[in-house]
């Protein structure tokens, strides 16, 4: 199918869903310094050349999304390393996707003892200015 350039196969529903779509939105929690492996895989199989990227004759990718805006949304019950996961995303959205602005939304230290989870979470909504 893709060496022929047929992409019209329902396989590829997923990839021309997050290509189409105006705004991202990515919420998962922080396990093992990065995301559930399923994410992993979602992101492997919306990954298409010929729906969310191409490759320009020198061999740089060039993204194909329509959305402006990829949001991350995550929680951390310890201290957050965005490196293994936002920063992952990140640069995947914004050189291989065509995705011009990542925005890191995030929760940490929620299941250290004395911190109260629901002050924090209420906290950075009000930081995000989310209701």
């Amino acid at each position: 199918m893709l060496e022929k350039g047929d992409l019209s196969n329902d396989i590829f529903k997923y990839a021309k869903q997050f290509a189409a779509a105006d705004t991202i939105v990515i919420a998962a929690p922080y396990w093992d310094l990065s995301f559930p492996s399923i994410l992993k895989v979602y992101i492997e199989n919306i990954y298409v050349t010929g729906i969310v990227s191409k490759y320009n004759s020198d061999g740089t990718p060039k993204g194909l999304c329509k959305a402006n805006t990829l949001y991350y949304v995550t929680t951390a019950g310890g201290p957050y390393d965005e490196r293994f996961s936002f920063g992952y995303l990140k640069e995947l959205a914004e050189s291989f996707f065509g995705i011009e602005k990542t925005v890191l939304i995030k929760a940490e230290m929620l299941d250290i003892i004395g911190n109260n989870p629901e002050e924090i979470l209420a906290e950075r909504m009000k930081f995000y200015g989310i209701d």
